[in-house]
């Protein structure tokens, strides 16, 4: 068991006993104090992130964990400066900031690194590795790190987190209001769907009609009429822009892919520190991770206690309605065998029956 894997194992036991809140640091608060600890830090880590900090009760982007648990653990040899509410852009322009060290870290979705690295574009493949606990095993498995996670190294960006927020719905607009669960019930639907070629092909196979509508234009989209369907987590969907969360008729938890972010760092930052901090650092982000997915689970929670109250109903299929989905569309269906060949190489079927076999432990 390496370092990593045993401080993770030891924050999972004490995280099932009643803990101490983390104190909360109010960036603003105390500006001289704050300006002190950045003059005798070693380091900076300027953190960026497209959610504003304050939002933390919908949002699990952990930018509180982030910056005090990196200060704690390495007794402050690390300063570090969160630049939140996409003040220096979102999505690919971050995973570049990061690239070229103009951000040290940054919060991206999967979708943003898949153009670089398109082999991570497999966990959108549908119906395998989209719980919380397949998701994570994948994720701190030496196999994921092997074929997917080391390719990201070339581009000097190193993945120090993997967001846990929730696996991907089915959900419908007011104007089309109509349950999904069922394969029959996505022909002909209008569905905005991301960037991803993976979820593009699950699309296709389901015979809805794929619709590219940026993230930013869902909510007046979809007053519009423009779309039928989106596929966001809960989370997703209630954080969304200018107002998405007012535009919603049924959401469907069909949990087809994990709705993931990363946490990534600038690897010449990394390689930068001393030994000891560089250790303390990839401690920090173990702890971070053991305290996200709390984050995660009280923002679901919130959210759905939210979407009570503006009356947006929420479905939760059968074992058996899912297994019927999983069966239409999932990786066992034949359409899928060139694309775990494009994203893994030749021998991709191979690879990804390890990864397979990793996620469901």
């Amino acid at each position: 068991m390496n370092r990593r894997q045993f401080l993770t194992k030891t924050l999972q036991a004490g995280f099932g006993l009643p803990c101490m809140p983390l104190i909360q640091h109010v960036f603003a608060a105390d500006t001289t104090e704050e300006k002190k600890k950045k003059k005798l830090a070693k380091y900076t880590f300027v953190f960026s992130s497209p959610y504003f900090t304050n939002n933390k009760q919908a949002t699990p982007h952990a930018h509180l964990e982030i910056k005090n648990l990196i200060e704690k653990h390495t007794q402050n040899k690390i300063f570090v400066d969160i630049h939140d509410g996409g003040v220096d852009g979102i999505g690919s322009s971050l995973s570049n900031n990061v690239k070229y060290n103009i951000s040290q870290g940054a919060l991206i979705s999967v979708s943003n690194l898949a153009p670089q690295v398109p082999e991570l574009d497999v966990l959108n493949v549908p119906f395998w590795s989209s719980s919380e606990t397949e998701y994570r095993r994948l994720f701190n498995s030496d196999v994921w790190n092997k074929y997917v996670l080391s390719k990201t190294e070339p581009f000097r960006i190193k993945v120090l987190l993997p967001y846990v927020v929730g696996a991907r719905t089915a959900t419908t607009t007011k104007k089309y209001g109509k349950l999904i669960k069922a394969p029959e019930d996505f022909k002909g639907v209008k569905f905005r769907i991301p960037g991803s070629k993976s979820l593009q092909v699950f699309y296709r196979l389901t015979q809805a009609i794929p619709q590219t509508i940026a993230w930013k234009f869902c909510a007046r989209t979809a007053r519009a009429g423009r779309y039928d369907a989106l596929d966001p987590s809960i989370a997703g969907l209630y954080a969304g822009p200018e107002g998405l969360n007012k535009e919603l008729g049924v959401i469907s938890e069909i949990e087809s892919v994990h709705d993931g972010w990363l946490a990534i760092g600038n690897m010449n930052f990394i390689n930068s520190l001393d030994k000891q901090t560089q250790l303390q650092f990839f401690d920090a982000f173990t702890e971070i991770q053991e305290k996200q997915v709390l984050l995660y689970r009280k923002a679901k929670a919130f959210c759905i206690k939210e979407f009570a109250k503006l009356g947006t109903k929420i479905y939760t299929p059968t074992h058996q309605e899912k297994e019927a989905l999983e069966k239409a569309f999932g990786h066992i269906n034949p359409a899928w065998e060139p694309v775990k060949k494009r994203l893994l190489g030749d021998n991709g079927m191979k690879v990804f029956d390890e990864l397979y076999k990793v996620a469901k432990g």
